[in-house]
């Protein structure tokens, strides 16, 4: 255990000529550096490997050119690299065609201080052997990006974050703001393509193309990022088409996306657009929730911001609001009247039935006409006036009216019994993929 005692030992041994024996206590002693040189002199290899790997690095240089020179690379070049000689080691490696080193050692690369020509070479390596994705990383190290992002682009090696920040040169770098752009956007074009949309945005923002951020946004579907990407981008273009793409979720249930629709439309000065969503917003309000009132509130605000529109079709879209309204607001009247002025709530609803097939369209963007029957029917049959409920629900049958989204089946079918009449399975379903649905309570 002592190092004195073992060093005075091996000088001893070497002395003597006993070589094993003074290796093995210089050794001991820690003292590598004569180890080595006796088991050079002595042709010790082994040995002399197993002291070198404990040695110094001027220690392990020395003996891995001990070893070049006999022509037993592998030891060389593992000793190159311990002591720190990495450009040999890879030299050494390319020499001798050590190809498992070679891959070895260019995976433990400090890239940051390795010679941009030497990683190149090592990426041609790789490359000949179809690993792409190393070469392309080595390629980035080396700052060859042009090749890079092309080999990226052949054989679809994706693009980290990391790899694309590497590639980004900084604003106050020697590389022109053209040649900055260009490459962004070639990174960006790269990431797009590989479906790493987020990274591909902020390539495009970085390039200072904010409409194909947003379009390559829009892909990823990150409704949150959509609508921040939106809000500080303050662009008309850009408001349009997070407002459009909101448009396609499911707005009506979630008030913080209608929110948005409404505020980047108004922001965007998109008067036509924003009319429109109102429309889309009435209709739904009719077609899933029979909720006239609601509906009737959405077309106004659609004729408030259709008269600030510019649009070609302002005029005709004007006269079909206004038209709609009074419809709607018909229908709401005579709603409202079931109990207080039926008579007047039936006069309302068959003057609506009373349209010519050439107005009926009308009608029916507007309001559906099976809720104007059904309001007539339920009311008929709570009256038990059978004969009027009976040939109301005639008309709709001869109009091709399907039963079952209007009238609850077991009113129908009362009604046909009053009156006598065998109900058949397909007078009040004639769909059965439609879900029938009860006319309000309330009306």
């Amino acid at each position: 255990g002592d190092p004195a005692a073992a060093f005075h030992l091996a000088r001893q041994y070497e002395n003597q000529d006993n070589i094993p024996d003074a290796i093995l206590f210089y050794s001991r002693a820690a003292r590598y550096g004569n180890a080595i040189q006796l088991a050079k002199r002595s042709g010790m290899d082994s040995d002399l490997m197993n002291m070198a790997l404990q040695a110094t690095p001027r220690e392990q240089i020395d003996a891995a050119q001990y070893f070049e020179s006999k022509d037993m690379f592998d030891r060389a070049v593992l000793l190159y690299q311990k002591g720190g000689k990495v450009a040999l080691a890879l030299e050494l490696c390319f020499k001798a065609q050590l190809f498992e080193s070679l891959r070895t050692i260019a995976s433990e690369l400090d890239t940051s201080s390795t010679d941009p020509a030497l990683l190149r070479k090592c990426a041609t390596f790789f490359l000949e052997h179809q690993q792409f994705s190393k070469a392309v990383s080595l390629l980035v190290s080396a700052k060859d990006y042009d090749q890079a992002l092309q080999l990226a682009f052949d054989h679809n090696v994706i693009i980290s974050e990391d790899m694309a920040e590497a590639m980004t040169p900084d604003k106050d770098s020697k590389v022109s703001p053209e040649e900055r752009q260009d490459l962004l956007l070639r990174i960006a074009k790269c990431c797009k393509r590989q479906g790493s949309f987020h990274l591909a945005c902020k390539k495009y923002t970085q390039a200072g193309d904010k409409d194909k951020a947003m379009k390559v946004l829009l892909k990823s579907g990150d409704t949150e990022k959509v609508i921040f990407f939106a809000g500080v981008s303050r662009q008309r273009e850009i408001y349009i088409m997070a407002a459009n793409y909101l448009q396609t979720l499911d707005w009506h249930n979630d008030a913080e996306i209608m929110k948005s629709i409404i505020q980047f439309y108004t922001k965007a000065r998109a008067m036509d657009s924003l009319s429109t969503f109102y429309e889309a917003c009435a209709q739904i309000e009719i077609d899933e929730y029979r909720d006239y009132e609601k509906a009737l509130g959405a077309l106004r605000e659609s004729l408030k911001y259709m008269t600030k529109a510019r649009t070609s079709e302002k005029e005709d879209r004007l006269t079909s609001l206004n038209h709609r309204i009074s419809l709607c607001d018909r229908f709401v009247t005579a709603r409202k009247l079931i109990k207080s002025d039926p008579q007047e709530m039936v006069r309302i609803c068959m003057e609506l039935l009373e349209y010519t097939p050439a107005e009926m369209s009308d009608v029916e963007s507007a309001i559906r006409v099976g809720d104007v029957f059904a309001l007539l029917v339920e009311y008929h049959q709570s009256q038990e006036q059978w004969e009027q409920a009976y040939h109301l629900i005639e008309k709709m049958r001869d109009r091709n009216i399907i039963l079952s989204p209007y009238l609850d089946q077991e009113m129908v079918e009362t009604v046909y019994k009053a009156m006598g009449v065998p109900l058949q399975e397909t007078n009040v379903d004639d769909n059965n993929d439609q879900v029938g649905e009860e006319i309000d309570e309330g009306i």
